[in-house]
């Protein structure tokens, strides 16, 4: 089963960044407007959306983990 493009691998792997930053910094956000026809979800309900077809639960506290996080990242490559 395909869970993944290259891009989706891509926003996982920032999230888990994300997850591991410091609580003092900042993610700096995109500026600008969603066209009338994107959808309303939030770039937080993708990665949800997209770790839960592959079956991994409470992702934020295996995102903290990073030699965890690296092997879900290389599974997810690996059924591209």
């Amino acid at each position: 089963m395909k869970y993944f493009n290259n891009n989706k691998l891509r926003r996982v792997e920032l999230a888990g960044h994300v997850v591991r930053m410091s609580d003092d910094r900042t993610v700096k956000k995109p500026d600008g407007r969603r066209n009338a026809e994107r959808s309303k979800l939030r770039w937080l309900d993708c990665i949800e959306n997209n770790l839960k077809l592959m079956g991994v639960k409470r992702w934020w506290n295996k995102a903290e983990d990073r030699l965890m996080w690296t092997v879900i990242l290389k599974e997810a490559a690996v059924k591209l």
